[in-house]
């Protein structure tokens, strides 16, 4: 018994002496640390007042961006080119290259006539659909006839504190079919479109905007609003010519850019030439009762300088509902299924329809109706209920997957930058 006791003593010896052998090994083995040795060299350290200049570290200055205002604030002369670059040949016939049927007429072999795609009419296939139906229905002898070179188109809008928001929807649709954009600013704010311009607002379409601020000339009639703009505009666009189109809206018409685009390319068509708009309602997803609205939206220069030595309006009129346009206008493009644009009436913020509200924009489409007492709320709830300003008339819905002219295309292509335009979003949850 002492023996077994004797043997395990002695072993746990040596296992108690082999792990201190392994710490000293492991102690005398290991680097020593560099602060333990600057201790040991210097155990306290001073700093030298006189070079603490020196040991301050310089503030990393950033860059500003330089600014992406970059409208038209010279001279400029318009461009045009040649409508041939619009069309592509097939057999020595000229067909147009967005309304031709490729597919169809590369099985065809000696086909000497043009298959449009569907949408699409004229033997050269230049006619959008729009447009044909307008043609038919004015049941005038118009004999088309393609340009060598294309006209330019001046598109002039205006825009206040209350109905900027869908100006950057008429830039981008229309960009690569008008020659410049003429906005004209009746804000004297801080934070008009100027402001929003220098901020970035349209950085990528700039080159073809020439601002205008027309602040002074607010509460002036339109007559004298329309020449001083056009005054303007005659100054900084040095080559213009009779045949050229000008262009006028309101803030929140978009025109059919295929409507805009065969005005350019064709002669004969009678002016003035007006557009039968899809009247939407605080956004594409509401419809007026009366689905749409006619307003007179383009002639020729040559027209203007006419109108102003005889001193009658030719543009910026609006007739609403069936009328007798026929009288006054040349052409007029889009009916109750196929339009010639869209009129997104009140498609801005609630505090910024009832800022339109209450300095009577609009008042020629609202009647009987005292809108003084409406608040955010309010607008917000007619919004949500599709229901029209006066608070009575309900409005028509929309769905964007069925209707064919629910929105522009560059809407409907940017559905994340425009959803305000699309969604409802002050829809009630047991509404739908």
């Amino acid at each position: 018994m002492q023996n077994r006791v004797d043997g395990k003593l002695v072993l746990l010896y040596t296992l108690l002496v082999l792990q201190v052998f392994i710490v000293m090994i492991y102690v005398a083995s290991t680097p020593p640390s560099e602060y333990s040795t600057s201790t040991i060299r210097n155990p306290v350290s001073f700093v030298n007042m006189d070079n603490i200049v020196e040991m301050t570290a310089k503030p990393v200055m950033k860059e500003i961006p330089s600014p992406t205002y970059q409208t038209i604030t010279g001279d400029v002369k318009l461009k045009q080119m040649k409508t041939s670059g619009f069309f592509t040949t097939f057999n020595h016939t000229m067909c147009w290259r967005d309304g031709l049927n490729n597919k169809i007429m590369h099985n065809i072999e000696n086909n000497d006539k043009c298959i449009c795609k569907q949408g699409w009419h004229g033997s050269d296939c230049g006619q959008p659909e729009v447009v044909w139906r307008a043609i038919m229905a004015s049941k005038q002898n118009i004999k088309l006839k393609r340009r060598k070179l294309t006209r330019r188109i001046i598109y002039t809008f205006c825009v206040n504190d209350f109905n900027y928001a869908i100006a950057e929807v008429i830039v981008e649709e229309l960009y690569q079919v008008v020659d410049i954009f003429v906005i004209c600013d009746f804000s004297k704010a801080e934070d008009n479109f100027e402001h929003k311009l220098k901020k970035g607002i349209l950085s990528l379409h700039q080159n073809k905007i020439l601002y205008l601020n027309a602040a002074i000339k607010a509460r002036k009639p339109t007559r004298i609003i329309s020449k001083y703009i056009w005054d303007k505009i005659s100054e900084r666009v040095k080559n213009i010519r009779d045949d050229d189109i000008y262009v006028m809206s309101e803030a929140e018409q978009i025109l059919n850019s295929r409507a805009l685009m065969f005005l350019k390319v064709y002669d004969n068509w009678p002016q003035p030439i007006g557009f039968r708009l899809r009247w939407s309602v605080f956004g594409f997803f509401w419809q007026h009762p009366l689905k749409t609205t006619i307003t007179v939206g383009a002639c020729t220069v040559g027209l203007i300088y006419e109108a102003f030595r005889t001193n009658s309006m030719v543009l910026h009129r609006d007739l609403v509902g069936e009328t007798n346009d026929r009288d006054i206008l040349g052409l007029v493009i889009g009916d109750l299924n196929h339009y010639g644009g869209w009129y997104c009436h009140y498609c801005q913020a609630p505090a910024n329809i009832l800022l339109a509200l209450q300095r009577g924009d609009g008042s020629k489409k609202i009647t009987n109706t005292n809108t003084k007492n409406y608040d955010v709320l309010f607008i917000e709830d007619l919004i949500g209920t599709g229901v029209w300003i006066d608070g009575k008339t309900s409005l028509l819905r929309a769905y964007k997957s069925r209707d064919l002219y629910f929105a522009p295309e560059t809407v409907l292509a940017n559905i994340f930058k425009y959803d305000w335009l699309v969604d409802n979003f002050y829809a009630k949850l047991d509404y739908y």
